[in-house]
């Protein structure tokens, strides 16, 4: 029933679920967005000024469906102060499929990172549309010590798809260091045509092998948490998340880091 229930509201409100911005990693599930507490290479996704090097891939059934397994693979690499990245997803189910494939460049000076991404969007509802769309995402960084506040703007192009506009969102974020071991950081996520949502989340280094991530997210309300087990240049973050009406996201992600 719920996956009926899926599938029709993907089927008949196709522009809102086109661009659905799920998360990208495991980590990401457990910081619900907020990218600058605990780097990873799928940051770029979010602010095109994240530049952290190495490879990650990540899976998960959405909401615990396994007719929805959602696949995602992203690598960077830094060379002096540019970032290159590249990323792929790919949501796919008999009568719901969605990919998107983007290359991101960005410039470090002094304490500011700017960076751009290209994202070419595909999407095909079974008997029902099929279309693709090219966007622009920009993003801007700046560092302070044991402040880094960013704030990233997807879709700047105001690209269309099926000759509707797809939503705009603006993104910020501030993570600030407790301590050695603690981190928080605070956002504001602004959708076109939705309220603010705001999102917190907090990070504690347990031990050099474990880290533990919480967020929490309000309008709409949902919590996040995960552990990311780290082993020298390798580690793999395993999160859940609620939400309002449907089962738990699972996520669980494999990072390399250069």
């Amino acid at each position: 029933m719920k996956l009926f229930i899926i599938i029709l509201l993907l089927s008949c409100m196709y522009l809102s679920a086109i661009d659905l911005h799920l998360p990208l990693s495991a980590v990401q599930n457990a910081t619900s967005g907020l990218v600058l507490i605990y780097p990873s290479p799928s940051a770029a996704s979010s602010n095109a000024a994240c530049s952290f090097a190495g490879i990650e891939t990540s899976a998960t059934y959405l909401f615990s469906m396994e007719d929805l397994p959602f696949y995602n693979f992203h690598a960077q690499y830094k060379y002096r102060d540019f970032g290159f990245h590249m990323g792929s997803s790919f949501l796919a189910h008999p009568l719901y499929k969605e990919s998107s494939s983007m290359f991101t460049l960005n410039y470090t000076h002094h304490q500011f990172t700017i960076g751009s991404s290209i994202r070419y969007l595909y999407n095909m509802v079974e008997e029902y549309h099929e279309d693709s769309a090219l966007l622009v995402d920009m993003g801007l960084l700046w560092h302070n010590g044991n402040i880094a506040t960013g704030l990233s703007v997807r879709n700047v192009t105001h690209s269309q798809f099926l000759e509707e506009q797809l939503p705009i969102v603006y993104l910020w974020e501030s993570c600030f260091s407790i301590t050695n071991k603690s981190r928080l950081s605070v956002g504001l996520e602004k959708e076109s045509n939705f309220d603010f949502a705001f999102k917190i989340a907090g990070r504690y280094d347990v031990h050099k092998v474990l880290t533990i991530l919480s967020s929490y997210q309000y309008e709409p309300d949902r919590i996040g948490i995960g552990a990311v087990f780290n082993l020298k240049d390798f580690s793999i973050c395993y999160s859940v998340r609620t939400h309002q009406y449907l089962s738990l996201n699972h996520y669980i992600s494999l990072n390399y880091a250069f």
